[in-house]
């Protein structure tokens, strides 16, 4: 019989009044890919943020190889053989590969000798799970797929034997997807047992071999990947049936309600992340900006709303222009019809 390579026994946990988790047993089996689906707020990344010892549960039992242990810190949690790559890298932006990935895992890493010994382990485990990447690159120099090898490449080093992934195709192109499952699945055949949380239940079907499925802080089912459906996990993370197919009618389009023209927009650190950017929107009009985060969407409809400072370029509402300082009153955007909801 395989072994569990973790066990989740009754476990609780509440922030304030909202309980994040309710009594939740979960078993991965080593070597295998697990994945944890929900709704955003089902839980998921609360449950995996306690197994790496940066929450501690009110109450319930972890077990690690059949062993219960305490996890209190994330050190607890690597000394244990656990590693994880979160949503949000964290990464020093102005070191090199090397220096982020050796961080904290060596007492004597000012010494040359300490440096080359871990540069060697670093290009061993690249070559190994083909986690290719240079290790003398600064990290904010790097496109956001390579910055994620290195955060995996750092659980890797540390000795990490299961891997928990939070949403790590979120910033990912397809082709970084497809790339990242291949790791996973090599991670797998090198006998890594690996967990991901994600909401993209086609990646489930693709990469897992079995699947946990939470709603609303609850653990509602588990399944052998190959024997369910689509339909059937978005079934179980809502409560009830789900259309997955859409049919949309014609629709009729009317006058332009919002006219943006040749926007440039900066983030805090002065690089440009929206570039002349145009486009109207008719009124009975749904419109779609579509791309890899940290693209510019957010900043795109953070400038559009009034409340990011536009470079240059022009916003009208109904005609009637929007200020672009930054400084725009909300409420007078609400009384002219204009809302924004934050992701």
């Amino acid at each position: 019989m395989a072994q569990a390579a973790i066990e989740l026994i009754g476990i609780n946990k509440s922030f304030g009044a909202v309980r994040a988790n309710r009594d939740i047993n979960l078993e991965v089996t080593r070597g295998t890919i697990h994945g944890i689906v929900g709704e955003n707020g089902a839980g998921k990344s609360t449950l995996m943020s306690i197994l790496y010892g940066f929450y501690q549960a009110d109450s319930g039992e972890i077990r690690v190889a059949g062993k219960p242990v305490s996890i209190n810190t994330p050190n607890d949690a690597i000394a244990l053989g656990i590693g994880m790559v979160h949503q949000h890298f964290m990464l020093v932006d102005n070191f090199t590969v090397l220096e982020n990935v050796i961080l904290g895992a060596e007492t004597d890493a000012l010494l040359k000798s300490s440096i080359a010994k871990a540069r060697s382990e670093l290009e061993r485990l690249e070559r190994e799970y083909g986690l290719e990447v240079d290790p003398d690159a600064i990290i904010e120099e790097l496109p956001v797929g390579l910055q994620q090898r290195v955060e995996i490449l750092k659980a890797l080093y540390r000795g990490a034997e299961i891997l928990i992934l939070d949403e790590p195709t979120g910033v990912l192109t397809p082709a970084e997807a497809d790339h990242l499952f291949r790791i996973l699945k090599q991670l797998k055949e090198q006998g890594k047992t690996v967990v991901l949380i994600t909401h993209k239940l086609r990646e489930i079907m693709a990469v897992t071999d079995t699947v946990s499925v939470m709603r609303q802080g609850t653990m509602v089912a588990t399944r052998v990947t190959r024997e369910t459906t689509v339909g059937e996990l978005a079934e179980l993370m809502v409560g009830r049936r789900v259309l997955l197919r859409v049919e949309k009618g014609q629709s009729e389009t009317g006058a332009i309600k919002l006219s943006v023209k040749n926007l440039t927009v900066k983030d805090s650190r002065g690089v440009t992340m929206v570039d002349d950017v145009s486009f109207d929107v008719r009124g009975g009009e749904i419109v779609g900006i579509a791309g890899v985060a940290g693209n510019g969407q957010s900043e795109l409809l953070e400038a559009i709303s009034g409340i990011r400072h536009a470079v240059s370029g022009e916003v009208m509402l109904e005609g009637k222009p929007i200020d672009l300082t930054g400084k725009a009153d909300p409420g007078e955007l609400r009384d002219r019809g204009l809302a924004h909801v934050p992701e």
